[in-house]
């Protein structure tokens, strides 16, 4: 097995060098995404959020086949994005294998010697009752996939309801679409690794905030004009990942 590719990021892509132009409009999508990493380093601050009602505290109150009061209405994220912005079958199958090649090297990594090996080098103290501190955390630095694997799996479950919170409250930021979608890359970035570790069956509550999560993406869209195509491909990607991998289907782009 190749070690190697558990010490990479799950979105890996070459830093900007010092050739690189952040006036330059980015032709590709590798190009977008260097621009990201290099607009983020420069970022002068973070944005920290105040804290909301947890629907893993509801889950204990309530039947496990009711999801929490934050879900968004299916109705309410109707898809009116133009046609540009939609993603092709193609498109969708290349993401999809992908994803399913990742997962599989993760779950043979984690039955490998190497799994306890890197347990016991990963030293990343992080309080997951601490909101601020993993908005801080998250926002400052890459999704590595070693350092996922270090957590345990109801830590990514926590992981992941404040990353939709942190996705949704970006959204109702007053501030422009454009500086709304590059803020919020992090945060996509973030969920996909988290994707890629997280261990199957899920609870059903999980299965609402993965719900929630492509629903915001749809929404986002939405707020997108027609020439954006590189600003749309990381909410198109978290779209096609969920619903075609964790069986939210009605919410594909390409229902079959």
């Amino acid at each position: 097995m190749n070690t190697d590719v558990i010490q990479k990021q799950a979105l890996a892509v070459d830093p900007p060098d010092e050739y690189f132009d952040p006036d330059l409009q980015p032709e590709t999508g590798e190009q977008y995404l260097q621009k990201v990493i290099f607009e983020r380093k420069n970022c002068p601050a973070v944005v920290v959020a105040k804290p909301s009602p947890k629907r893993r505290h509801q889950q204990q109150q309530q039947p496990k086949n009711l999801t929490g009061s934050g879900a968004i209405p299916m109705d309410l994220v109707k898809n009116v994005a133009p046609r540009a912005l939609m993603p092709t079958k193609e498109w969708e199958s290349i993401q999809n294998r992908k994803f399913a090649e990742l997962r599989e090297t993760i779950t043979g990594y984690r039955n490998s010697v190497y799994y306890q090996e890197n347990l016991q080098k990963t030293h990343i103290y992080l309080n997951f009752e601490n909101r601020k501190q993993l908005h801080e955390y998250c926002a400052k630095n890459q999704p590595f996939v070693r350092i996922l694997l270090s957590m345990p799996q109801r830590n990514l479950e926590i992981l992941l309801e404040y990353l939709y919170e942190w996705l949704q409250e970006e959204r109702s930021e007053e501030v422009s679409v454009e500086e709304r979608i590059y803020r919020k890359d992090w945060i996509t970035q973030w969920i996909y690794a988290i994707l890629a570790c997280i261990i199957t069956p899920l609870e059903p509550y999980v299965h609402s905030v993965l719900r929630d999560i492509a629903k915001m993406c749809i929404a986002m869209r939405n707020d997108l004009a027609a020439e954006d195509e590189l600003k749309v491909l990381p909410l198109n990607l978290l779209i096609c990942i969920i619903s075609k991998n964790f069986n939210q289907l009605d919410l594909s782009d390409n229902v079959e």
